[in-house]
Order: structure tokens, then sequence, then C-alpha cells
């Protein structure tokens, strides 16, 4: 008798399995594919941090990475947008990923005082009236664990630094949990040392999804000495595991109108 319910239910609940699986759609990249292309999309921007021409670097890494995992851009984009929409995907994925990037690029990070999202910087040169100072991965994932938990930069100003000049860090943020409804916050804070030993500061915390600005006001009669800041991830539920996405993290330098290099 046991035997002949065994085999009554046991199709019902293959059906039921099939039934519950999570279906994605066919137009983006699958969950393995992602988190493999992701992967070495994360390694080749945090390990081209420190490189000469990193900007140009990166992405030509990037390119390599979606011909390796036969993909464009595009299609990459597109998946992310549908994986942002379905964060609890997205955790997956980034779960696992955190745990290679970690395993991979940890010891190292260690030793040279660095996170995978973390890029100090000692020096910038850079012209132009309008100049991104962060040489770091514009996409970074941050988490409660102590590596992965915050991005930071110090730049010290050179002659291409002019009086009157603005600042601004810029971000746009996602929140990610493995399900529900779960309280996180970040709090992002840039400051800048002036020539007479003198400071100017800004921040902001922020405990939803969104784009985020953190601006210091142009100073016409003070020469910038330095710039530091950093984002900083708190988890306050650390049972939850959940974990925040930054993309488009720009550091702006912006000239005073009418004020050129030249």
């Amino acid at each position: 008798m046991r035997c002949g319910i065994k085999h009554i239910f046991l199709p019902f609940m293959l059906l039921l399995f099939v039934a519950c699986e999570v279906r994605y759609p066919k137009d983006i990249i699958q969950p393995d594919k992602m988190e493999a292309l992701l992967y070495d999309y994360h390694l080749v921007q945090i390990m081209s941090t420190d490189i000469a021409g990193s900007e140009y670097k990166r992405k030509l890494y990037a390119e390599y990475v979606f011909s390796k995992h036969g993909v464009t851009k595009e299609e990459f984009d597109s998946s992310m947008v549908w994986y942002t929409r379905n964060p609890k995907h997205l955790y997956e994925i980034y779960s696992s990923l955190e745990e290679r990037l970690i395993a991979e690029v940890g010891d190292e990070s260690k030793d040279n005082g660095k996170s995978a999202n973390i890029a100090l910087v000692d020096s910038v040169s850079m012209e132009g009236d309008l100049v991104n100072l962060w040489r770091g991965p514009r996409l970074n994932l941050l988490s409660a664990t102590p590596l992965m938990n915050r991005i930071s930069y110090s730049f010290k100003a050179d002659s291409t630094y002019h009086v009157g000049d603005s600042l601004e860090m810029s971000m746009n943020v996602l929140f990610i949990a493995p399900e529900g409804d779960i309280k996180q916050q970040a709090h992002a804070a840039m400051v800048v040392e002036y020539a007479d030993s003198t400071f100017g500061s800004a921040g902001c915390d922020f405990d939803t999804s969104g784009s985020y600005i953190v601006a210091i006001p142009r100073n016409n009669e003070k020469e910038i000495k330095a710039v530091r800041g950093y984002v900083y991830y708190n988890d306050c539920d650390s049972l939850a595991r959940a974990k925040m996405l930054i993309d488009n993290f720009a550091v702006m330098r912006m000239h005073p109108e009418g004020d050129t290099d030249e």
C-alpha cells in the first residue's frame, strides 16, 4: 500500500517542482553565466585599479570579458536591468560571487591595506574643466564583511587644481536583500583639505535605493591641498546578509566657469 501511494504521488511532486522552478526570461543572461561573467568583470576592474591609463584599459578588459562569455555590452546592461528589478535573484548571484572574490583577492587585499572595493590614490594629475578623479571600479559590491564594507579614496592636489574648484561624489545605489524589507544604511562623506590647514566637508546618510550626490561648494579664496572621501555600508541586520550595489561611482572635480588649465 505504501509503495502504491509513493507511485501515485511521485509524478504529482515532480510536476509541482517543475511548476515552482524559477523561470528566467530567455533574452537575459542566465544566472550561472551571469555569475561567471560578473566574477571576471569585477576581477578585471579590481586588478586594473593601479595600472597607468587604467580607465582606458578597464574598458578594454571589459570588452574582453564580454567577448570571453559571448555577450555584448548591450546584453549585459539589459540583463542587469532585469536583475536589479528582481533583487532576490541578484542577491543569490552576489552571495556566491562575494565568497569567490574574497577567496581570490582577500589575502592580497589584507596585505596591501585595500579591499576589493577600495582604491587609495596618493595623487591624481588630470587636466580638464570636468574630470572624474576616481580610478577604481565604477560598479562595486558592498556587504557587512569587513573586507567589503566600504569604498574610500585620497587624492593629493597638484597644479591642475584651481582655486574655486568644486568637488562632487555621485553614485547610484541599490540595496539588495535575500527576502523582504530589511533595514539597511550607508553613509557617504567627502572632505577637502585646504593649503591653510582648514577643512571643508559634506556628507549624507541613506537607507533607500536611488541616486545620491555629495557635493562640496566652491571656495573662491582657498587653494585645495587634498581630497578624501568614503562610502561606508552598515548592514543593520547582520543575520540578513544584505548587500549594497553601487553603480556609476564617480568623484568629479569641476573648474570655475571660464577657468581653464591653459
